[in-house]
Formats: C-alpha cells, structure tokens, sequence
C-alpha cells in the first residue's frame, strides 16, 4: 500500500536537498509578473514552482493579480479596480509582451502540466474577501489532486483560520511581515490552524527560526533576491525561498548549501 503524505510534504525540506525555490510572483526580474511568461522563465531557470496572487474581478472569477487596481502593473494607463472589471475586460489587457492576466483554473492546469508547486497568496485587502475565501474553496474542493502541489497563504488570521478548516487536505501558512511585531512570536500558527509560517526575511533570527521548527513549522521566506542571504536563510533550515531572480538563488543554493540537518 502507498504510504499516504501529510499536509503539505512536497514543500517541507528533505534531508537531501537544499530549500525549494519559488519564482516570486513568476521571474518577475525578467518579464510582466503574475503572468504565465514570468512562470515559464522561472521553471527555465530551475524554480520548483512559482508564488502568485488571487483576488475576485467584476465577473466572480478568480484571476491572479497582487494589486487591487490595474495601476501598477499598466504602467498608470489604467487606474481601474479589478473587482470592478469583467474577465473579458481583464483578458483584453496586455501586460507586456502580449501576456494576458491569467486565472487561477488555467494556473493549476499548467502547476499539474509542469508539475510545478504553486504558493497561492489569498489576498485580503478588500471588504469582499470572504467572497474570495469562499471562490477559492470552490475551486480547489473542484480539484483535490492540486493538494500536493498547492501551498495558500495569507496575511489575514481569519483568512488562514477559514482557509485551513475547509481545505483540510490544502496546506495553509500564515504570511508575517516584519511590521507586525506581535506576531513575531513561534508557536501562533498553530492556533490558527496553519502548518507554517510565511516569514519575510528580515524575521529569520536564529532562535525564532529555531523555535519555528520545533513547533514543526513549514518555512517559506520571502522575498530573497541576494544569493548570498538565501544561502544563510537555507543555512537556518527554512524548506522554501521566494525570489524575483530564482535562477540566481538556486544555483547559489545548489552550489553551497549542504543537505538539511534532521530537526531535533
């Protein structure tokens, strides 16, 4: 009989290799992010997957964009908020290089295609969050072999707390940023139901991360775009390194970074 793989075992760190490398948004050092060329260009440049983010458009789809308005990511041409715009409408933008907005659907197919892992950022900036909880459920509940390669994240406790309750077979991290002092903290995670934290990496001190461990965290820090500071993250013992240049900090990763050493 297989033996069955607890929540989230393709992202924890083996003792055989080093950290996993997670595109940040895709190769954004190289191409429009959240789109599939910048996923591409990091699966070229060695990534085990990509971090992307979700958010509701005007028509209840799910489609994979950070900022609640167009504004950045078409250079100000367009100031619209994506909730207030239709997929088709969302679909006829071009972000650079004929690279269209993409959907989470059309993700997951080619995360399972590529046999890519994917760290999806549940954004929770907006009011009508719980209505994005509620499509992202639907969705991966439609596609329960996405479990293993499928890692949510949010910065939101309730978000997390909801995510882990009715996704059980999903993993769930909670993302922590430096600002926010009362979380930095080990063992709150747990309380929220998530298996591991999403910390940035100004908050990788080593009793902290120690910490994290014994409480049997799953680590995916963010973002680390210096080879030299991926290496000391791996060097802590974090399982995964979000980057905007993965093929830099892989190949330092693969070239100094021995195998991990087994928690106590």
């Amino acid at each position: 009989m297989a033996r069955s793989l607890r929540v989230g075992e393709r992202f924890f760190r083996s003792a055989a290799r080093p950290p996993l490398v997670l595109g940040h948004r895709g190769a954004r050092h190289a191409a429009p992010e959240n789109t599939f060329r910048a996923f591409e260009l990091a699966r070229a440049e060695g990534a085990e997957g990509v971090e992307l983010d979700v958010r509701l458009d005007g028509s209840g789809e799910i489609v994979v964009l950070h900022d609640p308005t167009l504004a950045r990511v078409t250079q100000g041409e367009n100031r619209a908020r994506v909730d207030a715009l239709s997929t088709e409408q969302l679909r006829a933008l071009d972000l650079g290089h004929g690279e269209r907005i993409p959907r989470l659907v059309d993700v997951l197919a080619w995360a399972r295609e590529h046999d890519q892992l994917l760290n999806v950022e549940v954004k929770a900036d907006q009011r009508s969050w719980p209505a994005l909880v509620r499509a992202v459920v639907a969705q991966l509940a439609r596609s329960p072999q996405c479990a293993e390669r499928v890692l949510l994240s949010s910065f939101h406790p309730l978000v997390v707390t909801w995510l882990a309750r009715r996704l059980p077979d999903f993993p769930v991290c909670w993302l922590v940023h430096g600002g926010q002092r009362v979380l930095r903290s080990a063992p709150g995670f747990r309380r929220l139901g998530a298996i591991g934290v999403n910390p940035e990496h100004t908050l990788l001190e080593p009793e902290r991360v120690a910490s994290w461990k014994r409480n049997g965290a799953l680590l995916a820090t963010w973002t680390v775009n210096d080879p030299e500071r991926a290496v000391h993250a791996a060097a802590l013992g974090v399982d995964a390194i979000i980057t905007d240049r993965p093929g830099a900090v892989r190949a330092a990763l693969h070239e100094t970074v021995a195998p991990a050493r087994p928690t106590p």
